[in-house]
């Protein structure tokens, strides 16, 4: 009798009770008031228990699948979110923050606090504008996506110019003297309008570089004048020789004058007409 009384004790001694039941620590678990036979799947979570082996624990809850996790008390699935600045967001990654709001900036906009279709909205003073097709100017809103500040006005660059801080119809044009040119068609020199463009100074006047040539600040038509003592002269047509204009191309110094080798003679530092041998 007293070998079973021992025997029964070394059993009872084994088990521990839970809830109202008992189980063995070594090969069991209690969770909860319930006895579990595997103590490697399970495990307290809330006021329930889960396996984490196949399940999660967030926030007091059982989530089936082990990817669920915690973001700023909120929480979320790791394979189809993702934490960002404390705010879970579906996706795979983190985008920008508007006002503590993710938004993706390559099919959003943050303007003033707000999140707007499209990744072209700015800000406009209070206002949000579509640079597309609308411009800010003076923080105002304009339709149209080439308006510019011209003094403390707006102007719109394709119907209007803006000259001295004054803003006047017509797309392009500029001020020449007290009158207003085109600078595509026209030219502003000396304070004249000239059909053309690209006219530059030369002396008093204008000239076109394109079809005539400033040389000694006088206008020659045609282009290619070069400078002869205080003239010029065309080398296609003319000479230049002592320092004087000659025409016909190739004429040639004889003593103090110059002569044409064509249709004379220099003879001993002196021209003679037509062309031969000097006889003395």
């Amino acid at each position: 009798m007293v070998i079973i009384s021992v025997f029964i004790i070394g059993v009872y001694a084994a088990t521990v009770p839970c809830g109202d039941s008992s189980y063995d620590p070594e090969k069991q678990a209690c969770c909860q008031g319930k006895v579990y036979d595997n103590p490697k799947q399970v495990a307290p979570c809330g006021d329930s228990c889960y396996d984490p082996s196949s399940q999660s624990c967030c926030k007091g809850q059982v989530y089936d699948g082990l990817m669920w996790g915690e973001c700023k008390g909120v929480c979320f699935n790791r394979e189809t979110q993702v934490c960002c600045d404390g705010y879970p967001v579906n996706g795979s990654r983190c985008y920008s923050s508007c006002h503590g709001v993710q938004f993706n900036e390559n099919s959003q906009s943050c303007c003033n606090g707000q999140i707007l279709d499209g990744p072209y909205w700015r800000a406009c003073g209070n206002a949000c504008y579509d640079v597309t097709t609308q411009s800010c100017c003076n923080n105002k809103v304009y339709e149209g996506a080439n308006w510019q500040e011209c003094g403390n006005a707006c102007f719109n660059g394709d119907t209007q110019f803006c000259s001295q801080g004054k803003v006047y119809d017509g797309k392009g044009k500029m001020f020449c003297g007290d009158t207003t040119y085109d600078p595509y068609t026209q030219s502003c020199c000396q304070g004249e309008v000239y059909d053309g463009s690209g006219y530059q100074p030369c002396g008093d006047s204008c000239y076109n570089p394109k079809t005539q040539t400033c040389c000694q600040s006088q206008v020659f038509d045609g282009v290619g004048y070069q400078p002869c003592g205080d003239s010029c002269y065309n080398p296609k047509t003319q000479s230049c020789c002592q320092q004087q204009v000659f025409d016909g191309v190739g004429a040639q110094r004889c003593g103090d004058t110059c002569y044409n080798p064509k249709s004379q003679t220099c003879c001993r530092g002196e021209v003679v007409e037509g062309k031969g041998e000097c006889k003395y």
